[in-house]
């Protein structure tokens, strides 16, 4: 029940013109002790044994700072929204007549906590004389209570009667107002590739992202949670087809095109499944331009009578993966050669077969394999996303016919009067129809203060 408030005039025995003289003895006619509190301590007044008594300073208005795990949240006090999302100042003495209820919402986001402020009724009234104070005497006594419920559960109370300022911490989590605990299911089946080559992204959260295993994977959550479906990495793997498929419409098929990787979004409002076909993007290859040189070009002599052969020393670049050397008539492949930029070939003895002199041509490749091993480099592959909207087709289902109705005597067809009924049908108005409302909202479990709403202008 609200805390009494009595005007000052209804106590018994009390004589206006005696009014300051009962004041300045600290009591009113009726033997008890009033302490007037005006926010800044109280002074001059005193028991009836004539003791000073010191009265704690107390607040008049409590603020509220609100945060939560995500922000764009909207504040209500009593179910009305506030001017300000994190901030919420209550006057002492709009608790006197109601509690407050502190609920946040957050569109696609349910918040299982919310607070109550309660003034403790303790049986003592309160007494409003405006004459002496503008606010009700005795109200900065009573307690002032900040009640936490998780998940409709009450945690610990705290009182807050001489606190200035309090912090109210809520916790959001992903999932459309209202639906409670449902959930839907959702499988992947993805082709045998290496790594995790799909991407799925909860509610269009970066930070929701994750990347479900090659072969089949299930995973369940919050009704009507949308998952963003696509390739991990367009230039490693494409999206080359989907079906969709859910018990209530016929299984969908997404194809891509050539140079196309398909993206899409499906909203959990049933169970689903998705198989997932996927192809690997050919890796563009790189530029290769080899190049060698003698390290020592003058020219040189040498003894065919030593058969030992003649050495070379070569510099060359990482792109070299072969030397081939033309002697006269002779073809020479090397292609055993050291990672170091300078190495050294040894031309055979039997290639000098003659005495005389001899050209010799160095190629930094080898003819045989000349296109793998000199190239221009190659474009990137470009791979577009393509983004489709499933339209699915519901499975048709027999309907049973209506049973026909039965005539019975005992019970006569409803109608006539009434102020014409339409063929004796009823009418049924629902509680949306007569503005309703059960509670202060879904996901609160449908609490309510403990006093009633007749006061909604201090906030």
């Amino acid at each position: 029940m609200p805390v009494k408030v009595k005007g000052f005039d209804e106590q018994e025995g009390y004589d206006n013109q005696n009014q300051n003289e009962n004041f300045g003895g600290g009591g009113i006619p009726g033997g008890e002790d009033v302490f007037i509190d005006a926010g800044g301590g109280g002074g001059g007044g005193g028991s009836s044994s004539g003791g000073s008594v010191a009265t704690p300073t107390t607040t008049n208005t409590f603020v509220f700072t609100i945060t939560s795990n995500e922000s764009g949240f909207t504040t209500s006090v009593n179910n009305v929204p506030v001017p300000t999302n994190k901030s919420v100042r209550i006057s002492r003495e709009s608790l006197a007549t109601e509690d407050k209820l502190i609920k946040i919402a957050k569109t696609g986001y349910k918040c299982d906590e919310y607070y109550i402020v309660t003034m403790v009724d303790d049986d003592l009234p309160l007494i409003k004389n405006i004459k002496v104070s503008d606010t009700p005497l005795g109200i900065s006594t009573k307690d002032i209570v900040l009640r936490k419920f998780v998940n409709g559960e009450e945690q610990l109370p705290v009182s807050i009667k001489n606190t200035t300022s309090s912090t109210l911490s809520f916790n959001l989590t992903i999932g459309e107002v209202g639906v409670g605990t449902e959930k839907n299911k959702i499988k992947f089946l993805i082709g045998d590739v290496e790594g995790a080559p799909v991407s799925v992204v909860k509610n269009s959260k970066s930070s929701a992202e994750f990347f479900p295993t090659t072969g089949e994977s299930e995973y369940e959550d919050v009704k009507g949670t949308k998952y963003l479906i696509r390739s991990a990495d367009t230039t490693l793997y494409r999206i080359s087809g989907m079906v969709i498929t859910n018990d209530s419409n016929q299984p969908k098929v997404l194809e891509a095109n050539s140079g196309e990787t398909l993206e899409t979004t499906i909203t959990l409002n049933s169970d689903y499944e998705i198989s997932i076909s996927l192809e690997k993007v050919p890796v563009p290859d790189d530029e290769l331009d080899p190049q060698i040189s003698l390290v020592k070009t003058d020219p040189r002599k040498y003894n065919i009578n030593e058969k030992s052969g003649v050495p070379l020393l070569i510099q060359k670049n990482e792109d070299v993966q072969a030397i081939t050397i033309i002697v006269g008539d002779d073809i020479l492949e090397f292609d055993e050669l050291d990672d170091s930029d300078i190495i050294g070939i040894t031309i055979p003895h039997r290639v000098f077969n003659k005495i005389g002199q001899y050209n010799i041509k160095l190629f930094p490749f080898s003819f045989d394999d000349y296109e793998n091993q000199v190239r221009e480099e190659e474009e990137p592959i470009t791979i577009t996303p393509k983004v489709v909207t499933p339209k699915f087709v519901g499975i048709e289902k027999e309907t049973p016919s209506d049973p026909k109705p039965i005539n019975n005597p005992y019970n006569p067809p409803r109608g006539g009067g009434g102020g014409g009924s339409g063929g004796g049908q009823e009418q049924f108005i629902s509680e949306e129809q007569f503005g309703i409302d059960r509670g202060f909202g879904s996901g609160n479990g449908g609490e309510q203060p403990r006093r009633p709403n007749t006061n909604l202008n201090y906030f």
